[in-house]
């Protein structure tokens, strides 16, 4: 749900939870894998563009929802060669783009008629009368079960756990296509970097190890964060296609005509502790408020548990978006019964003195409230890889069903378990990044560090069914896509945009876009990526006539900032690589290959004379955040339709590399 970015806290619970963290360890042999170049959103295989194909269209409603597409980004057919050598970085996904030609950038008057007219058929009409979802720009919008998969090639997966419907037929049984790419190596560079890696070999012209730190590194029987080694199976087409769940009945709770009022002039709820509510439950304590009403935690007398409940606010506009929501969250309920996808679980539904209301599990605090609770320290790069799988998986998930998340951000992330421990810091980037985020020169020494990551994703309020109707302003601010923004249509890419955010903001300890002003978040998006805004999206922009057209000039340039403020946000930002290094205390640099960096950091460390002798140059780690930053890069693409999905995320080589920090214990 839209929320002001003063951080409200929303879910953090007491309630007493275990957490079960089964591993999948496949073996596979890397030599035997094909090199595979890494594709973005616009190279899909056949087979993908016949699986969205044949996605069913989960829609019960008439509205025209084509400002969900992108017809402006229709790739044009070239004919020029590129020269592969110029592009060192080896998911950057250009060396096979040989065929596409990239939307261009520039001030060919020539070509702006064309383009205009060619513009003015996709411009989409905003509908202000929207009861789904909250369009308010001044207020601003403001699970891990791992599924062990046998090795026997013999074995049929079991596909009768998803007939929760009679109206889906299984007309034969098959063997679903296992989908653990976790071990698999997609680019010769990387291929050879992880061998390397993996046979603990050094150049005769490096600097020996000694036996002590060889014994450190990463072999085939060093444990690499089991809890990040999760397993995605696609659910196939034939199940996707079973009939969409209309509107969910919610049972109205009776109750006595003589009782006070219980709502106040917002429409909220008014909560009291250790009263009666709903002649089932008694409310214990008040989770967290904000725009479409208030979450309590309440023991179940019938049950006998903690549970959690959302109290929809009594005004027709939020209790119709309750019921998108009830929509997406027994969705996600029908096709994943174990939960295995991270994602809140619905348990029941009711209708209170006018007030829907949504029960679900009790979970614990978010990413956002342990990162506080840790005074910004951020997160182990071991953790934040287990934390990333999983999310990436659950967006994954979402995506194969139709859905779009809009809202994702640390305060929607939860925790199953928050119990953690205290160590001492030996990490040199955790330190760096501390002192970065500070501003002090006394470095930290104690950290909080998670007993265990395993996640969920919370807060289906403002979902959304793809086919459905899409508001114009979604997101809260600094994590909201450029395409947003620009008001020129978006879809299932600004999940994956703001997974990269939430990623950037565990490791560095703040929000990558400190921003509440379009002009200033534009110039931060285009800093950060290191690539001009896209002219087709300025074009688009102008021609309706949005307000963010305004900070462009005539050439679709954006124009200089002259607040002093905004200039110096700014200016503290740089290339994403650039940037995320800078914190690290670390050198990465994505337009040079992988050994070059290798070599730019022995060079500083050797020059770097206040260096301890333990601080020697650590290769693992290089390696590790150089394909971290990639992925971020990829995630960060101001091009929606250049930006990764969350299925090629998933297949990132950064999964398949290990570190060694005070993440694993």
């Amino acid at each position: 749900m839209i929320s002001n970015r003063k951080r409200p806290r929303v879910l953090s619970t007491d309630g007493h939870s275990s957490v079960s963290n089964d591993t999948a360890t496949n073996s596979t042999n890397l030599s035997d894998t094909p090199p595979f170049s890494h594709h973005h959103h616009h190279h899909h295989s056949q087979q993908s563009q016949q699986q969205q194909q044949q996605m069913p269209i989960l829609s019960d409603t008439s509205t025209d929802s084509s400002n969900s597409s992108f017809s402006f980004y229709k790739p044009l057919l070239k004919s020029s060669k590129i020269e592969s050598s110029m592009f060192t970085n080896p998911f950057l996904s250009i060396h096979d783009r040989n065929g596409i030609q990239l939307p261009e950038y520039g001030d060919d008057d020539d070509n702006e008629e064309d383009e205009e007219d060619e513009i003015s058929d996709n411009v989409l009409d905003n509908d202000d009368d929207d009861n789904y979802a909250i369009e308010d720009d001044d207020e601003e919008v403001d699970e891990d079960e791992i599924v062990d998969i046998e090795d026997d090639d013999d074995d049929i997966e079991e596909i009768d756990g998803f007939d929760n419907d009679d109206d889906i037929i299984f007309i034969e049984q098959r063997q679903l296509p296992k989908r653990n790419s976790d071990s698999l190596l997609y680019d010769t560079q990387a291929l050879e970097a992880y061998n390397k890696f993996r046979s603990n070999k050094n150049n005769n012209n490096k600097k020996k190890l000694p036996p002590a730190r060889i014994k450190k590194q990463r072999t085939n029987s060093l444990p690499q964060l089991p809890q990040a080694k999760c397993i995605y199976n696609k659910l196939p087409n034939y199940i996707l296609q079973g009939p969409k769940l209309g509107n969910i009945r919610t049972n109205v709770i009776p109750h006595q005509l003589n009782l006070p009022p219980c709502v106040d002039e917002s429409g909220h709820y008014i909560v009291k502790p250790n009263t009666l509510f709903a002649n089932r439950f008694i409310i214990i304590k008040l989770l967290g408020q904000g725009t479409f009403g208030k979450v309590v935690q309440c023991f179940d007398k019938v049950k006998n548990e903690h549970v959690a409940i959302k109290i929809i606010r009594n005004i027709q506009k939020y209790r119709d978006a309750a019921k998108i929501e009830l929509r997406v969250l027994s969705t996600l309920k029908k096709f994943d019964p174990d939960n295995t996808n991270h994602c809140i679980h619905l348990r029941e539904c009711f209708d209170y003195r006018g007030h829907i209301c949504i029960v679900t599990d009790l979970l614990k605090i978010s990413l956002y409230d342990f990162l506080e609770n840790n005074k910004y320290i951020g997160f182990p790069g071991s953790q934040i890889q287990s934390i990333a799988k999983q999310l990436i998986r659950t967006v994954c998930f979402l995506h194969d069903l139709g859905i779009i998340h809009t809202d994702l951000k640390p305060e929607n992330v939860l925790l199953k378990d928050d119990s953690y421990h205290k160590l001492k810091i030996t990490s040199s980037t955790m330190t760096s990044a501390y002192l970065a985020l500070k501003n002090d020169k006394r470095p930290v020494k104690f950290s909080k560090i998670l007993s265990l990551t395993d996640i969920y994703v919370i807060d289906f309020g403002s979902s959304i069914f793809d086919s459905e109707y899409h508001s114009s302003v979604v997101s809260t601010r600094h994590y909201r896509a450029p395409e947003i923004i620009f008001n020129c249509g978006w879809s299932f890419a600004i999940d994956l945009w703001s997974v990269g955010c939430i990623l950037v903001e565990l490791i560095i300890g703040e929000p990558l876009f400190k921003t509440h002003h379009d002009q200033e978040h534009l110039h931060m998006i285009q800093k950060i990526s290191g690539e001009t805004i896209d002219r087709k999206m300025v074009l688009m922009c102008k021609k309706q006539g949005h307000k963010v057209g305004e900070y462009f000039d005539d050439n679709c340039r954006l124009i200089e900032l002259e607040e002093p403020k905004f200039i110096q946000s700014v200016a503290q930002l740089d290339r994403i690589d650039k940037f995320i290094s800078k914190r690290l205390g670390i050198n990465l640099d994505l337009n040079l290959s992988l050994e070059e960096n290798y070599d730019l950091n022995r060079d500083n460390q050797e020059e770097d004379d206040d260096k301890d002798e333990e601080d020697d140059f650590d290769e693992n780690k290089i390696l590790f955040y150089y394909y971290f930053v990639d992925l971020l890069q990829s995630l960060l693409k101001i091009n929606p339709q250049e930006r990764i999905t969350a299925e090629e995320a998933m297949n990132h080589p950064w999964f398949d590399l290990g570190t060694i920090d005070e993440g694993i214990v």
